[in-house]
């Protein structure tokens, strides 16, 4: 009976030292600082909402997840399942323009917006644009759109490249990359250009060919 007694009382002295170790290892892991920078400050999901500047009303955004990180040196937003994105007219509400993309990020302290994944921008006029990425710089109104970038008027005049920009301060398109342009029965091919956002007044400034829009001959762009 002693030596059963002496084998029990080892046993739970086993015991204890195995569940203090435990103790100490979660302690270890639980004294561990989290940086808070790296987690955002706010989660949501299946989000419409109207957000301003400078007191007015100017987009509305619907998003399924809207990450917040508010406590990084540079303060952003990101939208990884995708974004609506609706600029308003400030006077009626209606919708001067809408984006639609697969993923976004936006630096609120440069006011940049970046933006991946089948891009589709309608404008108030019945313009379409699609490309694959694209940046939004918020303070000089600018886009840069890159990527297999097609611009189509509502009249049906197209423009492919792979890099184009749109300033909506001055109303205007222009770029120096290739394009390949289709308006007024044929298509031009060249380099460097310029153009209103309707494309109805542009410039070509280096013209590579110019084809019928009915000659099959002509390839289609890559």
């Amino acid at each position: 009976m002693k030596q059963s007694r002496y084998y029990f009382i080892i046993a739970i002295l086993i015991i204890i030292l195995i569940a203090s170790g435990c103790k100490d290892d979660g302690g270890i892991a639980t004294n561990k600082q989290i940086d808070a920078s790296n987690l955002p400050t706010m989660v949501s999901h299946n989000v419409q909402t109207l957000l301003s500047d400078s007191g007015m009303t100017k987009y509305r955004i619907t998003t399924k997840t809207w990450l917040a990180y508010e406590e990084q040196e540079h303060p952003h937003w990101v939208f990884p399942d995708g974004l609506i994105a609706e600029e308003l007219d400030k006077q009626n509400f209606d919708v001067k323009m809408s984006m639609q993309c697969d993923s976004a990020h936006y630096d609120r302290t440069t006011r940049m917006l970046n933006i991946t994944g089948n891009i589709t921008i309608h404008d108030k006029d019945g313009g379409e644009i699609t490309c694959d990425s694209a940046y939004y710089d918020e303070e000089k109104a600018l886009w840069s759109l890159n990527s297999m970038v097609t611009i189509t008027s509502k009249d049906g005049s197209k423009i492919e490249t792979n890099q184009m920009y749109w300033d909506r301060k001055a109303n205007k398109y222009y770029s120096d990359s290739f394009i390949r342009m289709q308006a007024q029965e044929k298509v031009l091919e060249g380099y460097g250009y310029e153009s209103n956002e309707k494309l109805t007044t542009y410039r070509v400034n280096k013209v590579q060919a110019i084809v019928p829009v009915n000659d099959t001959k002509f390839p289609t762009f890559n």
